[in-house]
């Protein structure tokens, strides 16, 4: 659990009326972080598995929407709670994260990977269902979560992995941006800068 803790001190405040707990333990990461970085987490094991790590091409205008629509609750919530409109619960946090988190790293791929001198046939969702799937699956885990000490546990887990996913996904993007056409290992390293720089951050913080 510290080293799961440190990992979380790199990103998140980890207030403990913000978060959730199981077993008296408190997660490494609030309850809106513990969506988003979950909900990262099954989206790129969805990109990695389906090989869609290449997709390029641009989002339909319904997937555009949807991935609009699903930043608002995030954005809506946080600032409402932040300004002292509303308090937030610990449902709404983990919802709205969840939701962001799941669609944060499609747009990463398009980004880093649509060139306009290429056809960017391989799109990252081939259809909207997927999508749809996809922020289903983070919403409902999340849910699951508030009534379970065990899927505490593997929530914990998956959340500090799905942070390193997710700002690995930022790494590389910066790499594709400045090293165009190299052929090196770009997720490779990615994710291991990831990972050493949130560790060498938590120890600091």
């Amino acid at each position: 659990m510290g080293f799961l803790w440190k990992m979380g001190s790199a990103v998140c405040h980890q207030m403990a009326e913000r978060s959730l707990f199981y077993d008296g333990m408190q997660m490494p990461l609030c309850a809106r972080c513990t969506g988003i970085y979950m909900g990262a987490f099954f989206a790129f094991c969805f990109f990695f598995l389906r090989k869609r790590i290449q997709a390029g091409k641009s989002f339909t205008l319904t997937q555009a929407v949807l991935t609009g629509l699903a930043i608002l609750p995030v954005g809506v919530d946080g600032v409402g709670s932040y300004l002292g409109f509303w308090e937030s619960s610990q449902l709404m946090r983990i919802l709205s994260g969840s939701l962001v988190g799941s669609i944060v790293p499609g747009f990463l791929l398009m980004a880093g990977n649509f060139d306009y001198k290429k056809e960017n046939a391989q799109p990252v969702y081939k259809n909207t269902i997927e999508l749809l799937l996809l922020m289903a699956l983070s919403v409902c885990f999340g849910i699951c979560l508030l009534d379970s000490s065990f899927l505490l546990k593997i929530g914990a887990v998956i959340s500090i992995v799905g942070e390193v996913l997710l700002w690995g996904g930022f790494v590389w993007l910066i790499l594709k941006n400045l090293l165009k056409d190299k052929k090196i290992p770009y997720w490779k390293i990615s994710f291991a800068v990831s990972f050493v720089g949130l560790f060498l951050i938590g120890g600091l913080v």
